[in-house]
């Protein structure tokens, strides 16, 4: 904002340098300009009479009358200048001129901004923010938020959007129990929104360890009636099909989903895998297959050879200056390029020590996962402020290169502290 008002007033300041010099041009010089060239005009003309009259033009006596009309005439007109100057006063009226314009010029300029411009935006108003500057300058955690979000929902329960929101959050931080919780409370307030059927199936999905049977599948066969060509419907749709048996109701899903990712190569690529290992089992097991309760193979053959298994502990130097209730992120990410993880798990300090898996179902971004990268660095790092994001203070172990796929669990020892 001070830039912004540093910038205006430096532009209003060129403004009046520009308007300044005319208004403060010494009048009284001018004046004077003038009669000095009156003057030099009537030593021309006498020059001129001194000639006519030696070259006998004139006579004396015409010589002495022109001359004397000359002076008179050179008189009276320096003699109205004089009068000119002591009415207008020198330069006095153009510094009380640039005096008005110096006021009348910003007053004009803001006012103008202020009832035509958006002054608003100079510094928006963050109610967010603001509080947070509040309360010490910090933005607050993750955890704060949610909290906040579930006091806002306690007095008002009606808030459809608020409870859809607290379910996406809790996915995202994978805690699927709560996400089914929040998506139930929706569906009671809106009803058979298709979104909101695929989000609560994803859900309790999650929570039961990828089992799509039962009560996911029954929601997003609904979803399929509602919107017939919604991509992700169809691409769950076909999963549910795929796990339940029938394969070649999961591979008419498929097929009619693939012409709408065509311009996603990967998308692309995944779907055709998709639809080959379905035909496969159609070839070999018929028509139908119904002893298939647990993951879809082919689902799980996508990611095979393509995750890292890692077995994370706390430095024996760190034990007892820690919280156990305090967050902790397990995370992969690129060798080389950008840092955002291809990969991540949340966790607690308390559920140290730990083995997990990180695969492509951890991936942040459908184009980042760690499937498409041959070697990775691991980490994890307990976040004292609750964020995702690395503070000073925090403590965290890494391991570099990994090989994605490996057999060997990788051991990341937390021992060091963010600087």
């Amino acid at each position: 904002m001070m830039l912004f008002w540093i910038i205006t007033a430096v532009m209003i300041m060129a403004a009046l340098l520009l308007l300044a010099p005319p208004l403060l041009l010494n009048r009284r010089s001018e004046s004077l300009d003038r009669d000095q060239q009156n003057v030099v005009i009537a030593r021309e003309r006498l020059a001129e009479l001194e000639a006519e009259r030696d070259q006998g033009i004139l006579d004396q006596a015409q010589f002495e009358k022109s001359k004397g009309e000359l002076e008179q005439s050179l008189l009276l007109d320096l003699d109205q200048k004089g009068e000119e100057r002591v009415e207008t006063g020198s330069t006095g009226s153009g510094r009380l001129a640039l005096a008005a314009v110096a006021v009348f010029v910003p007053a004009l300029t803001l006012g103008l901004y202020a009832y035509l411009g958006t002054p608003e935006l100079v510094e928006p108003i963050n109610p967010a923010l603001a509080e947070a500057h509040t309360t010490g300058g910090e933005l607050p955690s993750v955890e704060q938020m949610m909290s906040a979000l579930v006091e806002r929902l306690e007095q008002n329960p009606e808030d459809a959007q608020g409870w859809y929101l607290l379910g996406r959050t809790n996915m995202a931080l994978k805690e699927y129990a709560n996400a089914v919780a929040a998506f139930e409370k929706v569906h009671q307030l809106v009803g058979d929104e298709p979104s909101l059927l695929l989000a609560w199936a994803d859900a309790i999905a999650m929570n039961e360890q990828g089992n799509m049977l039962g009560k996911p599948a029954e929601l997003i066969r609904k979803a399929v009636e509602l919107v017939p060509d919604d991509t992700t419907a169809l691409w769950l749709a076909g999963m549910v099909e795929a796990q339940a048996g029938d394969h070649q109701l999961a591979i008419s899903y498929w097929e009619r989903l693939a012409p709408q990712v065509q311009d996603d190569p990967q998308a692309s690529a995944r779907i055709a895998a998709l639809i080959s290992g379905s035909r496969e089992k159609v070839e070999r097991f018929g028509q139908k297959d119904a002893a298939v309760p647990e993951t879809s193979t082919v689902e799980t053959s996508a990611v095979v050879g393509k995750s890292v298994s890692v077995r994370v502990s706390l430095s024996s130097g760190l034990n007892g200056k820690v919280d156990p209730d305090e967050a902790l992120f397990i995370y992969a990410r690129a060798l080389l390029g950008p840092k955002m993880p291809l990969a991540a798990a949340r966790r607690k300090v308390r559920d140290l020590p730990l083995t997990l898996t990180l695969d492509d179902s951890g991936a942040m971004m459908p184009t980042m996962k760690i499937s498409n990268f041959k070697q990775v660095i691991v980490g994890a790092r307990v976040s004292r402020s609750g964020g995702a994001i690395a503070q000073s203070g925090d403590l965290n172990g890494e391991m570099a290169p990994v090989d994605v796929g490996a057999d060997a669990i990788v051991d990341i020892v937390i021992d060091k502290v963010v600087p």
